[in-house]
């Protein structure tokens, strides 16, 4: 290979030095993909060659993506020469050893293993980055290339150029450039698939499916799933030209491998022409559907990405067909195909107009749709918007990019829609044929949005995932502006208004949209909550720019967009960032969206407004105050069972909640109706300069009093002026007013309408203005509370033309309470068919509020009268009974269908002492009974539907206590009751009744069926009917409908079944092994809401039934701390994920059933990754993390030889005399079970031989409270001998002295105690002298203390003492033995100040004078053992055995200051902050600490000292506590 001279490249871009983390230095050009489907074997093989150059001509080797698959490393090639390369699949880390014997505790372990699989988090390299800096960012690096074959080593590399990708105005976007390949380096990489997990999907070819056999890819948001198809670079970054080939069967027969009748089956298959084994049985082919003679002529259709370039029959087997596509500019993730017997519609010519196509010219798109046979008639009805759509996007924001557009719809997919380039995979489930109304609008939504995703999210994608709000905002803003062409701007302002009011509810504690990119990932819930919030952004911001003259708002914006996509398809124009959107919004109009970016896109929350309005009479101003409370009212927010996953993978994933501001700014405008009728807008602005409350004003235009508007004026409105002339000059009258039916007074009388008060009306006479509407354009995505009146939002409700101000009427009315007034307005507005069929919905839904008992129950008889008036008749009979029969189903007006189906409902909700009324629960099963549906033209499937739902909310009560079931409660002979029973009896059997017909004729999705299970649940779960899980596990099987199973799988989570173990294990079972990932996504998430039943505490969790214990013993065990603990947890676990975690796991600890079967979920081969992630992480909220891991070793082998002996041999012939011997040796393999040599462990050896010299132990400090009335020594200059440095328990003295310098203070005490463990009573006495002992069952228990077998440290020397010193006698509290031998703490303290003892002390003791040195020796006492006054000479024989002679005193540097005298007084009390004990009456107090002072100072007796003292050294000063 020549290299290229560098003066030939001219605008190649410098070679990057540093590459961002994950990139690689080459570009992909071109790829070519030859894929062959087996439909039996279900497996996918072929050779995928990629056209790349290396930026840096020094690369040796690339890396490539592939997953699940089998790579020839062996046969790969570069430029057609064999190549070195290595492949590692990614999938295998999904498979968990066959060592490792783990189960659900070590879930943590199989996560960390499977942590390379992970999407989130992956190097990321902006698209318009790319332009300047070529590079590519592979997901997995699994396969590693050498791009040096095999001798071509010494070789220069080829320095190669980057061409920029140009198309011309007229070139077709969809034909590949040929000259990119002539610069490139070719790799082929073979590959086969082998079990698959994602990317592919296989429907009919399992045993007992008798579905259509078709297969189709799956996709996701992140990169990895294009890799399990075939080896390539799943960026979303790398968007290159692709040729698609795949070979599949011709027909449906070759697809089985079923010949006609009329044809022969070919026994030279590829397993019949191989030879096999000696005893080897023939190969039995898999299982396979039997199909007739019409089926197996079926031609089978490949629709894939791009323009269909050739189709021929395969040279090597006529049986087989290929098809090519070829396809311009597209990301690994967007190559979508679908093989199946497709029938085709081509929609764009059977639904545009010759008329429109002429128009529109080249800008025309063809759409053509692909569906299983039999669904052709659905397929039309459904798609027919469509094109109509199409031809609305193409003159608004530009041509359609791609030359075709192709919807396929398909089996068992997740997601209703998923883009591809120039394709559309749809779910059946969309489908639904013309007699079906109730699903339109909302199916006709995502197919729109579908087409949408074509110029946005497929052609334009988003520079980074930082910016895909951006892209699903403008793909929900332009299917909203094509509905509201089709639906009109009724439909379109109160969708908005719909959408916004649940985001308000929605957005707390949510993270920004900007950063909401980044977790796109982890759920579907992420993605739905971007599509609610980021469209209504757009919409915010098309707004505030449309108000500046001039400006167009964002549509042009997006327009020149898509055209700059479709002339110059380059990286650049057609990658879309948030920056540079921005930058198109202010140079399309002079409105600088700075304040709108910052709040509403790099924060999070929306805002909540507390609006004041009162009229200045002094300026004639309106005063408007605003306050802004979403940050106050940020609190915590409980968690519910359908969103405990969400909540959770967001815990996992460390998903934060974005800063809510504290003040919203932007234009505010608000519109005044004055008196006379006359709506005056005014443009106001909330800015940041207001702190908290913004204050404006605004000048009212009126110039004289309001005009009043009396009733005759309004009933003449209503009558059409029939008596104009008694109308004053003074009164203003709107003939065109709302909501002005049923206005005579025999209306008024039976309808039982009400009027406001006098004092209302005279309050409504001096307002100076009939309404305010606030933020009139909806600009703000905000909750408004204000303090207007209710009689303004009535003029508002009955006079102002716009949807959204009528709902923002019905909402205050919603919010109010109970009034005859909010009735009649209601009802007014359902019965006034110029509402908007929302806003009557909405008054219907709020008027069983009304059905109060201070309100005679109007709610009801008000909702009756409506529905006898519009939908029943008026019957008169023989004996004069009036009875109103339901009419005939007409469903032609769908606003009127939309409030019949409302009613029922609502009137099934009212309420009389607890229950539905008999009255009204008899008229909705008559509705039921004689429903007639025969001249309708529509189906009333979902009308029956809405039947049976009500009348099973009539007989729910609102609160049922009670252990047993209603139904076995009510008596026979009570009228009442007995009526209520016939009723739930006949409910039941309609109930049934309509589920066997569903049996038989099959309704739209079985809704019928799903109806009559959902209300046998919602009356089981109420208690009104016993407990019968056979209704629902009858349903469980495979043969019935998806939808029936997980309805049936939801209702038995739903009472409660998953504690039950066989309905667990099934459900776990259905949710990794059932073949359709539409039924394994919907189960996985009806088992998540059982489990979070469970950790909130609403249900209990599967546990093994134990055996019952009959236990006649009478006793009563009392939880105590444990009870008050769990109700705690109880309290609190709805409040924080975490807490809730913990509940689950300890309600969850050592369920071996439950572990066992999540563990066989999580080890299913059929689960994908994002399936087996997300059951390792429920995995880790139900069990705790057990680190041990118990591994499997295979036994070594050896081999093991004997001759075999001669007389064994098996010959026919004789041995020949002469012939030579034979040794015949059979060797015989064998598993080694023991060592080969015995293991001998030697024992450990002995411990040392303890010391000869005596062993001391150390007692346990004890606790010493001490306190004493006088002191009797003073404090010594002597510096204390420093003790050892150990820390050592101390002993609590207290003493009535004044704190000695240097000594720390422990604290105050009040009582003289030493707390010691108890001791059995000696029978000798303990004391110097006798006293009353305690008995032993009044101490207080304590708890025993080991103490430590320590040698007693030598005691230091101990320095001289003065002189005056020596001659001072002192006493002795020494150790000795105590109870049970035990032994005791002895203090040793000075006494000082003998000229103040008592004269009969002094002559007691024998004290001649104050030069006398006596020593005197006393015992500190255990707490609780009462003992007598130290009263005996220190000399007692009765502790001590033989009289000490006394002896001067010795200085110790741990003599304590003070001691109590012998007489035991009352002391007085402690102060208040003092903690109190129980003084023994006849307790000694002796305690000594530091070291002695020659001065005596006597201290006060109110203060008390808390000193420390250490057993182990009697020198060495206490430490400080």
């Amino acid at each position: 290979m020549s290299a290229i001279p560098e003066s030939d490249i001219v605008g190649e871009p410098a070679v990057a030095s540093d590459l961002p983390p994950g990139a690689e230095s080459f570009v992909i050009i071109k790829q070519d993909v030859e894929l062959e489907v087996n439909f039996r074997e279900k497996s996918i093989s072929g050779v995928s060659t990629i056209h790349l150059f290396t930026i840096n001509p020094d690369l040796d080797e690339i890396y490539l993506d592939a997953r699940q698959c089998e790579i020839d490393v062996d046969n790969i090639t570069v430029d057609g020469l064999r190549t070195s390369a290595s492949f590692s699949d990614p999938y295998d880390l999904a498979v968990t050893p066959r060592q490792w014997q783990i189960g659900a505790a070590q879930h943590h372990v199989v996560k960390k293993r499977m942590a390379p699989l992970k999407p989130a988090k992956r190097p990321e390299v902006p698209n318009k980055d790319r332009e300047m800096l070529p590079c590519c960012v592979p997901a997995d690096r699994a396969l590693k290339v050498s791009l040096r074959p095999n001798g071509m080593f010494n070789e220069p590399r080829r320095t190669l150029k980057i061409k920029t990708l140009r198309i011309d105005k007229d070139t077709p976007l969809d034909r590949p450039d040929p000259n990119d390949e002539k610069n490139g380096i070719k790799v082929s990489v073979p590959f086969r698939s082998k079990h698959l997990r994602d990317g592919l999907h296989f429907v009919g070819v399992e045993e007992g499916d008798m579905r259509y056999p078709h297969v189709y890819t799956r996709h996701s948001l992140e990169p990895g799933t294009a890799s399990c198809l075939f080896p390539c670079v799943d960026d979303p970054g790398s968007r290159h030209p692709w040729k698609i080939s795949i070979k599949c069967p011709r027909t449906l027969g070759d697809v089985f491998e079923q010949p006609l009748a009329t044809q022969q089956a070919d026994p030279q298959t590829a397993s019949a022409s191989r030879k096999r084994k000696f005893g080897e049985p023939l190969p039995s082919p898999p299982p396979s559907p039997t199909l007739v003679e019409e089926d197996k002529l079926m031609e089978m259709t490949v629709v894939c990405s791009g323009n269909l370039a050739g189709e021929q029959i395969d040279p090597q087997d006529d049986k087989k067909k290929i098809m090519t596509f070829e396809s311009q500019l597209s990301a690994a993730q967007h190559i979508a195909f679908a093989i199946g017997p497709f029938e085709h519609i081509q929609l764009w010519s059977e639904f545009r107009t010759e008329e429109a196509d002429e128009k529109l010219g080249a800008n025309a798109a063809k759409i053509h749709a692909y569906c299983l046979p039999t669904r052709a008639h659905e397929v039309r009805h459904t798609c027919a918007p469509i094109v109509p759509a199409a031809d609305f996007f193409a003159p608004e924001f530009g041509r359609y990019p791609f030359e075709s557009y192709k919807l396929v719809f398909v089996e068992d997919q997740i997601p209703d829609t998923v883009a591809a380039t120039s394709m559309s995979l749809c779910s059946t489930r969309l489908l639904y044929t013309d007699e079906i109304i109730d699903p339109e609008i909302d199916v006709t939504r995502k197919l729109v949005h579908a087409l949408a995703s074509q110029y946005f999210g497929v052609h334009i994608v988003p520079n980074q995932r930082s910016d895909s709000w951006l892209i699903v905002g403008i793909q929900w803003f332009m299917t909203d502006l094509f509905m509201r062409s089709l639906c009109g701007n009724n439909w379109y302002r109160f969708h908005l208004k719909t959408l916004s009011d649940k985001l308000v509810e929605t957005d707390i504690h949510r993270p920004s949209l900007h950063d909401l990119g980044e977790h796109l990932n982890i759920g579907d819930f992420e993605l739905d909550f971007m599509a609610l919030k980021a469209p209504l952004v757009l919409y915010i911001l098309d707004q505030r720019m449309s108000k500046i003259a001039g400006s167009t708002g964002i549509v042009r914006v997006i327009s020149q967009i898509v055209s700059n996509a479709n002339i110059n398809a380059t990286i650049t124009s057609t990658s879309l960032s948030d920056a540079d959107f921005r930058r198109a919004c202010e140079k399309k109009s002079q409105y600088r969206p700075d304040e709108l970016w910052d709040q509403w896109v790099y924060s999070a929350g929306c805002p909540k407004l507390m609006i004041k309005q009162r009229f200045n009479k002094k300026n004639l101003n309106v005063d408007i105050s605003i306050s802004q409370t979403q940050a106050k009212d940020n609190g915590p927010k409980a968690i519910t069972k359908d969103e405990f996953l969400k909540e959770l993978l967001e815990e996992v994933h460390e998903v934060w909640a974005g800063v809510v501001p504290k003040l919203f700014t932007g234009p505010f405008t608000v519109r005044i109706h004055e008196a006379d009728g006359t709506p005056y807008e005014h443009f106001l602005t909330i800015t940041d300069k207001d702190k908290g409350t913004t204050t404006l004003q605004i000048a009212y235009n009126t110039k004289y009093k309001r005009m009043k508007r009396t009733k005759k004026a309004t009933a003449a409105a209503a009558l059409n002026a029939a008596d104009k002339h008694d109308i004053q000059e003074d009164d203003i009258v709107y003939f065109n007013m709302l909501g002005d039916v049923l206005m005579t007074p025999k209306d008024i009388k039976d309808w039982g309408l009400q009027d406001w008060a006098d004092n209302v009306q005279t309050a409504m006479d001096q307002e100076s203005y009939e309404w305010i509407r606030l933020d009139c354009n909806f600009e703000w995505l905000c909750e408004t509370v204000t303090d207007m009146p209710g009689y303004m939002y009535l003029a508002q409700l009955q006079q102002d033309r716009d949807v959204v101000a009528h709902q923002d009427a019905m909402l205050f009315f919603k919010r109010g309470k109970r009034h005859g007034v909010a009735s009649t307005v209601e009802t007014r507005t359902v019965m006034d068919r110029r509402y908007y069929h929302g806003i009557r919905t909405m008054a219907v839904e709020d008027l069983p509020k009304q059905a109060d008992p201070d309100l005679n129950y109007i709610g009801t008889a008000q909702l009756i009268l409506t529905f006898r008036h519009f939908f029943c008749e008026r019957m008169v009979g023989k004996n004069g009974s009036i009875t109103f029969p339901p009419l005939p189903n007409d469903f032609s007006d769908r606003a009127q269908y939309a409030v019949q189906c409302a009613l029922p409902g609502a009137i099934a909700r009212t309420r009389e002492n607890g229950r539905c009324s008999r009255h009204a629960r008899n008229f909705l099963l008559d509705l039921l009974l004689f429903n007639d549906n025969s001249d309708n033209d529509y189906s009333d499937h979902f009308y029956v539907a809405k039947l049976l739902d009500a009348v099973t909310t009539s007989i729910i009560p609102d609160r049922w206590e009670y252990e047993k079931d209603l139904l076995s409660t009510l008596r026979t002979d009570d009228d009442d009751d007995a009526e209520f029973r016939r009723f739930i009896e006949k409910t039941i059997e309609e109930i049934d009744k309509y589920r066997r017909m569903d049996e038989w004729t099959s309704t739209y999705k079985n809704i019928w069926t799903t109806t009559a299970l959902h209300c046998k649940m919602r009356l089981m779960k109420a208690r009104v009917i016993p407990l019968a899980p056979i209704e629902f596990v009858q349903y469980l099987q495979e043969g019935n409908l998806d939808l029936i199973r997980i309805e049936a799988f939801d209702c038995l989570v739903e009472l409660g079944f998953l504690a039950k173990v066989p309905i667990m294990k099934l459900l776990l079972a259905s949710v990794s092994s059932d073949p359709s990932p539409f039924i394994r996504d919907r189960l996985f998430k009806i088992f998540c809401k059982g489990i979070a039943a469970v950790a909130l505490g609403e249900s209990k969790a599967a546990q093994t039934e134990p055996d019952q214990l009959v236990d006649d013993s009478g006793l009563v065990v009392e939880l105590g701390e444990a009870e008050i603990q769990q109700r705690k947890l109880d309290a609190t676990r709805s409040q924080s994920i975490p807490q809730a975690v913990a509940a689950l796991k300890e309600e969850l600890k050592g369920n071996t059933e439950l572990q066992a079967a999540m563990w066989r979920a999580v080890e299913s081969p059929q689960t994908s990754v994002k399936e087996k992630f997300q059951l390792l992480t429920i995995c880790s909220a139900m069990f705790e993390a057990d680190d041990s891991l118990l591994m499997t070793f295979n036994y070594p082998k050896f081999w093991k030889c004997a001759r075999v002996p001669e007389q064994s041999r098996q010959t026919d012939q004789p041995r020949q005399p002469g012939a030579k011997k034979q040794c015949i040796v059979k060797f015989t393999m064998q598993y080694r079970t023991t060592p080969r040599h015995q293991l001998i462990m030697e024992p450990p050896p002995p411990p040392p031989p303890p010391a000869l010299e005596p062993i001391i132990k150390v007692p346990e400090p004890k606790k010493i409270k001490i306190s004493s009335k006088q002191s009797f020594s003073a404090p010594s200059n002597r510096t204390p001998t420093p003790g050892p440095l150990v820390r050592k328990d101390s002993i609590s003295v207290t003493v009535g002295r004044p704190v000695v310098p240097g000594t720390p203070i422990a604290g105050p005490s009040d009582s003289i105690a030493v707390q010691r463990p108890p001791a059995r009573v000696p029978t000798t006495p303990l004391v110097a002298s006798p006293g009353p002992i305690t008995p032993l069952s009044t101490q207080p228990p304590s708890i025993g203390v080991k103490l430590a077998d320590k040698p007693r440290p030598k005691l230091l020397k101990k320095r001289k003492s003065e002189e005056h010193e020596l001659d001072r006698p002192k006493k002795l509290v020494r150790t000795e033995t105590g109870h049970n031998n035990r032994p005791r703490k002895m203090v040793t303290l000075r006494f000082k100040s003998w000229n103040k003892l008592p004269a009969r002390i002094k002559q007691e003791i024998g004290l001649k004078g104050p030069g006398s040195a006596i020593s005197s020796t006393i015992h500190a006492t255990p707490a609780g053992v009462k003992r007598a006054a130290i009263s005996s000479h220190p000399e007692s024989t009765s502790y001590f055995g033989t009289a000490r002679p006394s002896s001067p005193a010795v200085p110790n540097s741990r003599a304590s200051p003070a001691v109590q005298s012998s007489a035991v007084k009352i002391r007085k009390p402690l102060p208040g902050a003092a903690p109190r004990h129980p003084l023994p009456p006849s307790t000694p107090a002796a305690a000594g600490s530091g070291s002695g002072g020659e001065t005596p100072a006597p201290p006060p007796p109110k203060k008390i000292l808390k000193l420390k003292i250490k057993p182990s050294s009697q020198t060495s000063p206490p430490p400080p506590r």
